[in-house]
């Protein structure tokens, strides 16, 4: 297919090639009622949820690329706000922190900060040489874009409006258990009014599945108990004993 062309349109082809595959930008996020999520909380009207993408799988799943988060320490948070009350508010990334078990506190980063912190996972066309580094320019812009994309805006959330968006933190990737972490952040209203949100994370890398522990739409998981008989005992002198199940 590429014999006779030049270097420079084999790269000029491969790129477009490249921009066909991404250039649809990144998919909608995919969300569920908030009142599904186990990490929430509602003040004033203003309901919140969080989810951390902390297992490689659930970054994976969530964001391309997302597997190379765990071992080069970043921790993307999706942030879910339903504005129930009276009055526009706002989410500023500047005013999230996450507060870890022994108090340290880490300051949220830009989308920049967070790209540059990863590098990103080599795709196919690190097997073409011939690209050179224009392909790896490319790779990164694109991915950056990701970055950008999918951050939490800081754009007014009108009376009964919703927002959704990542935040980025630093969290070493050699620590693999979120208990006894925190997020906290404020929302300010237009009046000035602020409301002040700390919620627990949970996630373990360390046990396979518990880091998708805030995930949404999954099945409730129920222990169905299998209905028991009466248990018959015969007696030592002859008698019958009828013992009844023990009620759950």
């Amino acid at each position: 297919m590429l014999r006779g062309l030049t270097g420079s349109a084999i790269r000029t082809c491969c790129l477009a090639l490249m921009a066909a595959g991404c250039s649809g930008g990144p998919e909608a996020f995919l969300v569920q009622p908030i009142d599904s999520y186990a990490l929430r909380q509602t003040l004033g009207g203003v309901k919140v949820a969080l989810e951390p993408l902390f297992s490689k799988e659930h970054a994976r799943a969530h964001f391309p690329g997302g597997e190379a988060f765990e071992e080069q320490g970043l921790l993307p948070v999706r942030i879910l706000i339903e504005n129930g009350s009276q009055q526009t508010i706002r989410a500023d990334r500047a005013d999230f922190q996450l507060i870890r078990a022994n108090g340290q506190r880490e300051a949220a980063l830009s989308p920049r900060d967070a790209f540059e912190m990863v590098k990103p996972p080599v795709g196919w066309w690190a097997v073409l040489p011939i690209l050179g580094p224009s392909a790896a320019a490319y790779q990164n812009s694109d991915w950056y874009k990701q970055f950008e994309s999918r951050a939490l805006k800081d754009i007014p959330i009108p009376p009964q409006g919703s927002a959704v968006g990542l935040v980025y933190f630093y969290f070493p990737g050699t620590d693999t258990n979120l208990t006894g972490t925190r997020v906290a952040f404020l929302l300010r209203a237009d009046s000035g009014e602020e409301r002040n949100f700390e919620i627990a994370l949970q996630g373990r890398r360390d046990i396979p599945g518990q880091g998708l522990q805030a995930e949404p739409g999954r099945p409730e998981t129920r222990t169905v108990q299998t209905p028991q008989r009466p248990t018959r005992i015969e007696g030592a002198g002859g008698g019958v004993i009828i013992r009844s199940p023990v009620a759950p």
